[in-house]
């Protein structure tokens, strides 16, 4: 008698586990459709790349001045140069960050 008291909970799950598992069949990608991902994926990597590049050019050639304007002994032009840095520093982190968020990129706050 217990055994019919089982059947009758467990057809019903295990029906029901059918439909979910039917309903999450995910359709396989074809080839042309990985390719076009991963060309896409390529382009945004060789696109961030460059822009890395030239950030890492601009704040090397930044620094150079920088040096340059104190072995000058210049103090007025080394004031100037710190104070437009702090004024530009949280502007360009913020227009990054906003930028990554609209291109839903994964944000490396260092923390």
């Amino acid at each position: 008698m217990k055994e019919g008291k089982e059947n009758e909970w467990i057809e019903p799950l295990m029906n029901d586990l059918r439909k979910l598992e039917e309903a999450q069949q995910a359709e396989v990608p074809r080839q042309y459709e990985l390719m076009d991902t991963l060309a896409e994926f390529k382009r945004k990597r060789k696109k961030a790349w460059k822009r890395e590049l030239a950030i890492f050019i601009f704040t090397a050639l930044t620094i150079l001045a920088t040096y340059f304007v104190v072995s000058l002994k210049m103090p007025a032009v080394f004031l100037w140069v710190q104070v437009l840095a702090i004024i530009t520093i949280p502007i360009i982190y913020a227009a990054e960050k906003k930028r990554r968020r609209s291109l839903n990129e994964v944000l490396d706050d260092g923390f």
